[in-house]
């Protein structure tokens, strides 16, 4: 009969996974079944980290890429911020060169950039936080609030092309590096 044999191969494959199961708990000193067995060694790399290969694993990776995208965002839109001010307060001249831009200082203050920033997302602080981390822009204070701080100024240490680049090769080529791992220049 077809559907004895189907029953028999998911009775099998239940079985081995209880036993998997079992035998994960036996190590398991949290567990009703803890058998004292010899603890798992754990080197101090791999302590608090997700096993290799895990889904756990993928997931963190793919958040930091997340992260990343998002500190790009923030990092282009203190540029736009930056570059609209400077247009709004002094002329353009016809000397004035695109790719120089880049090497001006890039400098907004928190509080319009809190006003911008949460229309798109409501962790700038944090953005903010870890992209300073990750040396990619400057601020003197530790955490910056509405209001109190918004005379507070931001500025970009890198050129905005550099960043890009930085961000868009971490974003694409792996998602497991992170910006701050990036030699500095």
């Amino acid at each position: 009969m077809p559907l004895r044999g189907h029953l028999d191969k998911f009775i099998n494959k239940f079985n081995n996974e209880a036993s998997k199961h079992q035998k994960t708990q036996s190590n398991n000193p949290f567990s009703g079944s803890f058998s004292g067995g010899p603890r798992p060694k754990v080197s101090k790399e791999e302590y608090g980290r997700p096993q290799a290969g895990s889904k756990t694993e993928m997931r963190g990776l793919q958040a930091k890429s997340h992260i990343n995208k998002e500190i790009l965002e923030l990092c282009n839109v203190i540029y736009e911020l930056a570059m609209l001010n400077k247009e709004m307060n002094s002329p353009r001249n016809e000397s004035d060169d695109e790719d120089d831009a880049d090497d001006r200082n890039i400098v907004v203050t928190f509080g319009e950039l809190f006003e911008t920033y949460t229309r798109i997302s409501n962790k700038v602080v944090g953005l903010l936080i870890q992209a300073k981390k990750k040396g990619l822009l400057y601020f003197e204070k530790e955490m910056l609030f509405q209001r109190r701080d918004d005379d507070v100024l931001i500025a970009l240490l890198k050129p905005i092309k550099e960043i890009n680049a930085i961000a868009k090769g971490n974003i694409q080529s792996a998602p497991c590096q992170d910006l701050e791992e990036q030699e500095p220049t």
